[in-house]
């Protein structure tokens, strides 16, 4: 059961972050197919066997030769979560974990696409697939995401996104935006292989990472302290030097530089999301970016 601080917060973002994030989340959406529609895509010669009702004869009066109006398909558009659900997402030093900012986002894009008339399913994933949904257009389905996301407990073991992407791309059978919403911290090589280059090129691919202020830099302190990794339970002692301080952030840092640099090589778009700030104002600022290409 969600607690209840969760819960809270979660029914403030329905009421109220919805009516923010509902125009800015993907921007205007025109399918890449040309079909039936309503949305003008450009004029062409007509030539033998194109559909005469498509004649645009204003253009035809004009050029002195008959034109065809073509138009982009029609399209419902349908959107996509995917959730990390591993033990990492139990990390928090701030005053929410991972787990807590993962729903708020969960919940934002939910809220926003029901409120949207939007179709919208959700993957739960941790090292392998542990639930999936096809997209359905409810507020009932979309509490029953949250509900369900966070009564997941995964077995101990490391993160694993490629089984999740496979899946995705056997299940979507149009096209998508697909929210992966993970640290993306995995031994797998995700970047080296095709797999997620062909979920990008088949669909639109969002990264949302949070990310927790441990990852950034060792808290205030002296001496050494005992690190305990949330997937392996391996234990490490790290000291709390100045120079062990530099050479963390600098890691830290050098690994959000390589994360970046690979979501651009696919390409596909991501935002970093902090878990000790808003768990909206990223996505409004990524999706505003969006809409003004």
């Amino acid at each position: 059961m969600i607690p209840g601080h969760v819960m809270r917060e979660l029914r403030y973002i329905e009421l109220v972050t919805a009516k923010r994030i509902r125009n800015l989340r993907v921007g205007p959406y025109t399918s890449p197919q040309r079909g039936p529609g309503f949305d003008f895509d450009e004029h062409q010669p007509y030539r033998h066997g194109d559909d005469v009702r498509r004649i645009d004869w204003n253009v035809t009066a004009r050029m002195g030769a008959p034109y065809v109006r073509h138009t982009h398909a029609e399209r419902e558009l349908n959107v996509m979560i995917a959730m990390d659900v591993s033990r990492s997402m139990e990390l928090g030093a701030a005053h929410r974990s991972k787990k807590e900012l993962m729903t708020f986002i969960t919940g934002s894009l939910l809220f926003s696409a029901v409120s949207d008339q939007i179709n919208t399913g959700f993957l739960a994933f941790s090292d392998r697939v542990l639930e999936y949904q096809p997209p359905r257009r409810t507020r009932a389905a979309a509490w029953s995401v949250l509900e369900r996301c966070w009564a997941l407990s995964p077995r101990p073991g490391p993160t694993a996104l490629l089984p999740a992407v496979r899946h995705l791309l056997t299940a979507l059978k149009r096209m998508s935006v697909v929210f992966i919403v993970s640290d993306f911290i995995s031994g797998e090589d995700l970047f080296g292989g095709q797999e997620l280059a062909m979920l990008a090129a088949k669909h639109d691919v969002i990264a949302v990472v949070p990310q927790d202020p441990t990852e950034t830099a060792l808290p205030a302190g002296r001496g050494y302290m005992q690190l305990r990794d949330l997937e392996s339970g391996r234990q490490v002692a790290v000291s709390l030097s100045p120079r062990a301080r530099r050479a963390y952030a600098g890691q830290m840092h050098a690994r959000r530089d390589a994360l970046a640099s690979a979501f651009y090589r696919v390409p596909m778009d991501h935002v970093f999301v902090p878990t000790d700030g808003s768990p909206v104002e990223p996505l409004l600022s990524l999706f505003a970016a969006r809409m003004a290409r």
